[in-house]
């Protein structure tokens, strides 16, 4: 699976994204096998970590891949399902999965944040919000997430236009759980966090839906305001 890998590092199961010359910008196939990926790890009592590769986290969907999507009604769906089935993936696991944000999340880097059961910081990375700038219309279910983590008044406001928001601004909102240093002392939070109270998966808060036998029909519900954005989908 090129470009997404697991790996057993030193905060346990690691999803990483690894495409580290583009910022770990998603292709198709990336964001097909980011699906799969959790979906082959599958329920657990331990955490799913999910990282960058070369220190930065997500800088969204490759521009080959939104080129790809704009060349007709069948490539956007594509498009569309595998990014909404990867993040509903993320969400309906029966584990937690943690996002470790290095340097950076933008777009479809914030979406997989954002559907992440904890957001945690390595140092100062910054999150970019580029959906109205765009002209591109969140899926149901990010706007959902979104909705949920910051409140409502907020959540519309990062969706419009273009937002940078920095580390100490998407603490205080609720975007990001918490901050370390670097990843010796992240590692070091988790042993004791999971010494001092083992994660119950089931009980992340509100669920977007029940459990993965949901997939297919939230899928095809959380991608319709996204594919409407798309040429022949209005």
């Amino acid at each position: 699976m090129t470009g997404v890998r697991l790996t057993d590092g030193p905060l346990g199961t690691t999803l990483v994204l690894d495409r580290p010359a583009r910022r770990n910008a998603l292709t198709l196939a990336m964001w097909q096998d980011l699906g799969a990926l959790v979906r082959q790890v599958g329920d657990g009592p331990d955490p799913l970590y999910v990282v960058g590769a070369g220190g930065y986290f997500c800088s969204g969907a490759d521009l080959d891949a939104l080129r790809f999507a704009r060349s007709g009604p069948d490539h956007a769906e594509e498009f569309v399902h595998a990014v909404v089935s990867s993040l509903l993936s993320i969400h309906a696991v029966d584990r937690e999965v943690v996002a470790v944000v290095e340097g950076g999340a933008a777009g479809g880097g914030v979406e997989i944040m954002a559907a992440c059961d904890r957001r945690v910081a390595l140092g100062e990375p910054t999150l970019v919000f580029p959906f109205g700038h765009h002209g591109m219309t969140l899926d149901g279910f990010t706007r959902w997430r979104l909705h949920r983590l910051v409140g409502d008044d907020e959540a519309e406001r990062l969706v419009d236009g273009r937002h940078v928001v920095g580390t100490d601004e998407a603490v205080r909102l609720g975007l990001l759980d918490e901050r370390h240093d670097d990843l010796a002392a992240l590692a070091g939070a988790e042993r004791g966090r999971r010494a001092a109270a083992p994660v119950a998966p089931a009980a992340h808060g509100e669920r977007y839906l029940a459990g993965v036998d949901e997939l297919p029909e939230a899928v095809s519900r959380a991608a319709g305001p996204m594919l409407a954005a798309f040429p022949r989908h209005t």
